[in-house]
């Protein structure tokens, strides 16, 4: 079964209420299993309030499977923030490791953000245009 790691940036929309993204996490439900990383469950926390997080963080976790970090995937986000260091591009950890484990994982990334998974490794998901 085809797994989708949902980036924070289609999950805040998700809980904003866009239409677009409801839409879309309708279509890939239909496709699959939803998920997420632990880490955008972090940035998610970061821009909700003590009300809006006890409300939400369990609606998350009974939406999606969530993904954590283990060695492997530490590793691998290591190799690629190095390996784009050398090309004069400067990733943040955090984007890194959650490219790192849609690969390990054979996942594939749901984001609006594609500049900022630049790994050739990557499945991403090609939104419909909004």
């Amino acid at each position: 079964m085809k797994v989708f790691l949902l980036d924070s940036d289609i999950l805040m929309d998700f809980f904003k209420k866009k239409s677009f993204a409801e839409r879309l996490l309708a279509e890939l439900y239909k496709k699959g299993k939803l998920a997420t990383s632990i880490l955008s469950v972090s940035e998610l926390c970061s821009g909700w309030n003590k009300e809006q997080t006890k409300f939400f963080v369990p609606l998350l976790f009974d939406l999606v499977d969530i993904y954590f970090i283990d060695k492997k995937i530490a590793q691998l986000a290591g190799k690629f923030r190095f390996e784009f260091k050398k090309k004069g591009i400067n990733l943040p950890v955090i984007d890194t490791l959650i490219a790192s484990t849609a690969i390990q994982n054979k996942l594939t990334l749901v984001t609006r953000n594609i500049k900022d998974y630049p790994m050739k490794e990557l499945k991403i998901y090609k939104i419909p245009e909004v």
